[in-house]
């Protein structure tokens, strides 16, 4: 499987989610993928961040070889400053600086491809038309870039797999990588590609708890250690901060997902992202056919896929049998 990996690794950073960087070892352990390039966004951190920890999983997975592209540092329109300010505040926090402080992570001593981000989306796609997987676990920006671009590009991608949006999670608005650019949201989900779409519905049904760091740390090889290490201040941190028993798993299911099937059941509908509403702004929503419309005016949109439940016997083992590889 012939795959690009659209990202925005936090791995190492105070208050910043781990599965990105978890997401990047699964790929680099899945023999069946073929990873062509890492593209990274800003959204978990800021962009060149991103570029940063992408580079350092690389480099201590030996896979170098990999190039990792720098795209967007803000959203298409949305100014960032209010999604910034509370994403980057955390790592300034007592308790993260308390978490965090015994972390040391190697560093990147490697350098990013030049070429920008939605550039390689599109020449990398079209030297293989129907033969690249895109897996977009980060805000949509360098998607929707790469389509404005080449129009045709979301018919040439074999897929494209979206980890984001909520759509019956109770007490949340909206979810990261669907609100931080929704104008970028909107272009991708009414584009016509071939996309999957898995949402925290599924995600927050999956748990890396700390006896599984324990497992990543006694696998002994340099990618399960850094994975183990940085994963784990996090899960204490919301452990502390949350009362949660453990990190979710969004953006390694997607991965998942992709590898084995079976680990997600999906249901198909019709999606888009609210643009204008005062408290829904960047909330997925999706309907079918059969949905009592009054006198909404509906966009013409073709059906998409929407993971809506998750096999956790088949996703564990498989996820942590591979990053223990």
């Amino acid at each position: 499987m012939r795959m690009i990996l659209d990202t925005d690794p936090g791995n190492g950073v105070p208050g910043a989610d781990v599965d990105d960087g978890l997401a990047i070892g699964l790929a680099l352990r899945s023999p069946e993928i073929e990873l062509e390039a890492i593209t990274v966004v800003a959204g978990n951190v800021s962009v060149d961040r991103g570029v940063r920890s992408a580079l350092e999983v690389l480099e201590v997975a030996g896979a170098t070889h990999v190039p990792v592209h720098r795209g967007a540092a803000r959203p298409l329109m949305q100014d960032p400053t209010a999604w910034r300010a509370r994403l980057d505040g955390r790592r300034d926090s007592e308790s993260a600086r308390r978490h965090w402080q015994h972390l040391r992570t190697p560093g990147a001593t490697t350098a990013a491809d030049p070429t920008p981000a939605a550039r390689v989306l599109v020449d990398r796609v079209n030297e293989r038309p129907g033969e690249i997987t895109v897996l977009a676990i980060g805000p949509l920006t360098n998607i929707a870039t790469a389509m404005m671009l080449d129009p045709e590009w979301s018919q040439k991608i074999k897929q494209l797999v979206v980890m984001g949006g909520a759509f019956d999670v109770p007490n949340l608005l909206h979810e990261l990588n669907a609100a931080y650019d929704p104008e970028a949201t909107h272009i991708v989900l009414s584009s016509g590609a071939p996309l999957l779409i898995v949402p925290l519905d599924v995600t927050t049904r999956t748990f890396m708890r700390l006896g599984d760091v324990d497992r990543l740390d006694a696998a002994g090889t340099p990618l399960a250690t850094y994975l183990g290490h940085t994963a784990r201040p996090w899960i204490t941190w919301l452990a502390e901060r949350f009362a949660e028993d453990g990190c979710a798993l969004h953006d390694p299911l997607a991965l998942a997902a992709l590898l084995e099937p079976r680990v997600i059941g999906t249901r198909t509908a019709y999606v888009d992202v609210e643009l204008r509403g005062r408290l829904t702004r960047g909330r997925m929503v999706a309907w079918d056919d059969e949905m009592l419309r009054g006198d909404l005016e509906l966009p013409e949109l073709s059906p998409v896929m929407i993971a809506d439940h998750v096999d956790n016997d088949l996703f564990m083992p498989l996820l942590l049998d591979r990053l223990t590889s």
